[in-house]
């Protein structure tokens, strides 16, 4: 299964397209935080290597776009830029001036996009992921650090989204219910346990890697949290 990271400014924004790439078998992860961070600090977060495939979402302006580009293609992924509407032969030269391997638009088809991506995918696939061996030691006194290299262990969008949402706010208590439209829109009975599931599936995985101490923690009748300082060691 290829990774796809769509960097967008509203996660509901792209909900048609992530839609259609699942369908197709991409397993797709949203993100604002990583392009705010992109717009506000110039930082690429380690997460973003974990992505062979980003698309930068419509709700980004060409000039914003232009801003970040030359950071993005340091880490040589294939971009792509969603737009609304089918390019002209002009933009789609300019596009590629900009070292953009193309553009793909939210109303496309399945059949549409399949093609489109098929080139691209074609490169990822049957390819085992081999993450980024990690040693490091978070200090809670410096606001910068970065836990995104411990996503590296196969996590599933559903679970990078909710690390996502959480990391967003370091130390602050998410509700469950916050949680639950995040990643689905909505908040059900059904919702909130298949959240519980991913929190149980992430400590699991984290565990596996022998975290010395628990990166979300459980709020009873509140919420989850994560710790602003973190040390742990990757086998």
């Amino acid at each position: 299964m290829v990774r796809i990271l769509v960097l967008t400014k509203n996660v509901l924004a792209e909900e048609m397209l992530t839609n259609k790439l699942q369908h197709l078998n991409y397993e797709v992860f949203c993100s604002t935080s990583i392009l705010n961070e992109i717009q506000m600090n110039g930082r690429v977060s380690d997460l973003v290597n974990h992505f062979p495939i980003i698309i930068i979402g419509e709700t980004v302006s060409s000039y914003e776009m232009d801003l970040m580009l030359p950071k993005l293609k340091e880490h040589g992924q294939n971009i792509l830029r969603e737009v609304d509407h089918p390019l002209s032969e002009k933009e789609q030269t300019l596009l590629e001036a900009q070292g953009l391997r193309g553009a793909v638009q939210n109303s496309d088809s399945v059949e549409s996009l399949r093609e489109q991506l098929a080139e691209v995918a074609t490169q990822y696939q049957n390819k085992p992921f081999e993450p980024v061996a990690v040693e490091k030691c978070l200090d809670a006194d410096e606001p910068d650090s970065d836990f995104s290299a411990m996503m590296l262990i196969n996590l599933s969008s559903l679970e990078l989204q909710l690390l996502e949402k959480l990391r967003s706010q370091p130390g602050e208590i998410v509700s469950r219910d916050d949680l639950c439209k995040s990643l689905w829109g909505n908040v059900s009975q059904s919702r909130l346990a298949q959240l519980s599931s991913l929190v149980k599936n992430i400590k699991l995985k984290l565990e596996i890697m022998e975290v010395d101490q628990e990166v979300i923690q459980t709020i009873w009748g509140k919420g989850y949290r994560i710790r602003k300082g973190i040390a742990f060691q990757n086998k």
